[in-house]
């Protein structure tokens, strides 16, 4: 059984995964039709794909960064519209040793969890 899989949301090429719908609805370039909707369109539950995203523009070496803001009103909105609650995880962990990062990107939809009581399954 596999628990999740952490997807890689940066780093590849021309496929930028730096707006919401390049990220959860269609994405486009070389690797099209990767979009966390896209994905789960072929039979991988929403509720399994964890978006990996660099936390700092350092980390990404050419294509993905997302300001942490922007990320966390993404989530909750994937949430909304597409019912995805996987969550997000950040390279590196150095870049976020005091774990502002990953809460700016995930506050939102933690509370939309908690208060929305469908993050369970």
């Amino acid at each position: 059984m596999i628990d999740f899989y952490f997807v890689q949301f940066y780093n590849q090429g021309d496929t930028r995964y730096d707006t919401y719908d390049e990220l959860f609805i269609k994405s486009t370039g070389y690797f099209a039709g990767t979009a966390v909707k896209e994905i789960a369109s072929r039979g991988i539950p929403l509720q399994k794909i964890v978006v990996g995203k660099p936390l700092v523009p350092t980390d990404a070496t050419n294509t993905g960064f997302v300001k942490q803001a922007d990320l966390g009103t993404w989530t909750a909105r994937a949430y909304d519209e597409i019912g995805w609650f996987a969550g997000a995880g950040h390279w590196q962990f150095k870049s976020d040793l005091t774990g502002k990062g990953i809460r700016d990107a995930t506050s939102a939809l933690v509370s939309k969890c908690v208060n929305g009581g469908k993050c369970n399954a």
